[in-house]
Parts: C-alpha cells; structure tokens; sequence
C-alpha cells in the first residue's frame, strides 16, 4: 500500500522501535525516512541521548560516528555497520535484522538544511524541545511529531503525538494511538518446547520483581528458567537469534515494574508464546498493552491466585496439548488484536490532515 510521499526526519535511540518506524514509514507508508549521524548535531544541541552519560565521547560515536572508509569489525565493533554507501551526500547504512536486513538512510546537519521534510518525529524524551527549536528555526514548513512509548513521557512543546502507551494527554495535544510494528520474524510456529521459562527483561538486577523469578524456578525444578537480556545471568541473545530463542521458550517472563508494554511483550504474543505477568502492572503502567493479555487465554496473571495456584496453573498448561492449543490462541488473539494494515490506513489519514 505504499506511495512516496515525502521526507520524514527522525531521531535514533532505540533500534526495535526505529525498525518499526521504517517499517511504518518507509514499507508501508512511502515515506523516506532519515536519521542524524554526524557530530554537528550535537555540536549545536539537537542530539543529547549522551547527556544521561556524561555525554560520553563513545556513546556519542556509537550513534553519530560517520563510518570510515578503514572501518572494520576487528578495530572498531561498536559500528556494526555492513558496506556503507555515499550517495547523493546520503549515507546507507545496511542493519541486520531477525531474517535479513534494512537500510538506513542517515545526513548530516547540512544534509538536512538542505532538503525538505513533511514531518519531524523525536522519539527520544529530551528531543521534545531540541526537535521543536529544529523545526522552528529551520524547518518551519516541517510539522513536528513527538512519539511517546514509556509512560511519564509527558510532551512539553510538540502539540502532535504518536502513543504507543496511555499516557493521558492534555486536551491540546492532537495524539493518535498505534502500535509500533514487531519484526516480521516473531511469527506463530508450533511449539517443541514446553517446559522452559525465559525472560528477556532487560537490566534484570534492578527489577524489583526479580525474587519473584527466583521463588518460581525453585517452585518449578523441572521446569528451566533462562534470564536474558541485558545483564541477565544466562546472556544477552542477539537481535538475529532472539525470534528463534523466543519461539523455544514455552513461556516468557514478563512481570516487570514498569508495566508488561514494550516490543518484548508483543513479540511473544506474535509469537504465539504465553505471558507470564502480574496484570495490576499492566494497569498502572500500561494502559494500552491491558486489552492484550486474557489470562488462561495468552498469559498467566500472577495477581489472580496464590503462588501454589500459580504452580499448578504453569503446570496445568505446560501439559503439551494444552500449551500447543495455547500458543495457538496466543497467536490468534495477537492478530485479532492488531492488524498492522488497518492502523497504516488510519494512520495515512492522521498526517494527511496534519498537513492540510
């Protein structure tokens, strides 16, 4: 359903949500999408995803550092870039992704005086204002977006807003709620496993939920329990390996402090694998995923028994008849849920009329 339709500039902080915004942007939609790289940015204060570090010099490269023609792996593995090409004063960069690999179209702050935007996305926090004054003082013609995915992500300037969560808005702001599209590699396979326990909580030692997991591994001894992501005791899996590690889990783990949103949460669904959670979480936190999960359905939600109701409520699924007829309404509800065709539409329509 795409067409060209113009140039969008967007801020890079988070590399899933990125890929969703060009699979939302650029494959469906047809916009040309562009990111920052080159220093000047920072220089003149529209980048400050260093500033939480100190603006570390090396934070700073690994998001705006202009590949060089002696790059290689070896000496320089924090730009984990493929062959980089110079074109038209455009730098493509090829990423891998779960089952192939993406372009992305990154320029410089010259780059970018020089072309024309329809729109300006800042999905980063601090960018709300940097992106408005970008707007304002070169790019008046552009219209501003701020996409909100965590919660108390509350838009300070920008008066359009894309939300992935429910943070309430104020009666000023023109938002439209969407999903942010998962990689087309987390899709529905029938399980092999049935006994395995994973979580891909990032940072899993400053989870205040974290004893949790550790009382239901002990709980469950012939059930395995694997903590991934980053810091996790049993490694960090790849972004290539993470669709196949997901599909081989019976259940994730997802009781997390901050809400059960996220791409983790929608890629196990896409997946067909069952939640583990604890729903009051996702009230508090995250109001949007709420209508995602239905406990016996595509989770189990710790809040509605006791541990030894717990216990037995894993147990009773891990049966593999019953956890293969799960996985399978997991991966219908998810669909039913979200159809990614329809919110390009709506979506289509929402910045047509930002324009007019």
């Amino acid at each position: 359903m795409s067409n060209t339709s113009g140039n969008i500039f967007c801020d890079l902080h988070h590399g899933d949500l990125y890929y969703a915004l060009h699979l939302l942007f650029e494959e469906r939609l047809g916009y040309n999408l562009y990111r920052p790289i080159g220093l000047e940015w920072f220089e003149k204060g529209f980048w400050k995803i260093a500033e939480p570090y100190h603006n570390a010099p090396d934070t700073i490269d690994q998001y705006l550092g202009i590949p060089k023609s002696t790059w290689s792996k070896t000496k320089e593995p924090i730009q984990k870039y493929g062959d980089v090409e110079l074109r038209d004063d455009v730098y493509h960069i090829p990423l891998r992704v779960p089952g192939g690999s993406y372009t992305q179209k990154a320029i410089t702050f010259d780059k970018f005086l020089k072309t024309d935007f329809d729109f300006i996305v800042a999905t980063y926090n601090a960018h709300d204002q940097a992106y408005t004054r970008l707007a304002e003082q070169h790019k008046p013609n552009a219209i501003c977006i701020r996409q909100i995915g965590n919660v108390f992500e509350y838009p300070v300037l920008c008066r359009n807003v894309l939300l992935s969560e429910m943070t309430p808005m104020p009666p000023d702001v023109n938002w439209m709620r969407y999903w942010p599209e998962t990689n087309r590699e987390y899709r529905y396979t029938v399980p092999t496993n049935h006994s395995t326990v994973k979580s891909f909580i990032a940072a899993p030692l400053g989870e205040p939920n974290l004893p949790l997991f550790y009382e239901y591994e002990k709980l469950l001894p012939d059930f395995a329990f694997k903590m991934h992501g980053i810091l996790g005791r049993d490694g960090v899996i790849s972004a290539e390996l993470m669709p196949q590690v997901m599909k081989d889990s019976a259940f994730v783990w997802h009781v997390k402090h901050t809400g059960c949103g996220g791409f983790v949460a929608r890629e196990a669904l896409a997946c067909g694998r069952p939640l583990v959670v604890k729903n009051h979480l996702t009230r508090n936190y995250y109001n949007l995923e709420m209508d995602l999960f239905e406990d016996g359905v595509n989770c189990i939600d710790l809040d509605l028994g006791s541990m030894k109701d717990n216990v037995e409520k894993i147990r009773y699924f891990s049966d593999p008849e019953r956890h293969t007829e799960m996985c399978r309404n997991t991966a219908d509800k998810f669909r039913k849920d979200v159809n990614f065709d329809e919110e390009a539409k709506k979506m289509r329509a929402w910045l047509e009329d930002l324009k007019r």
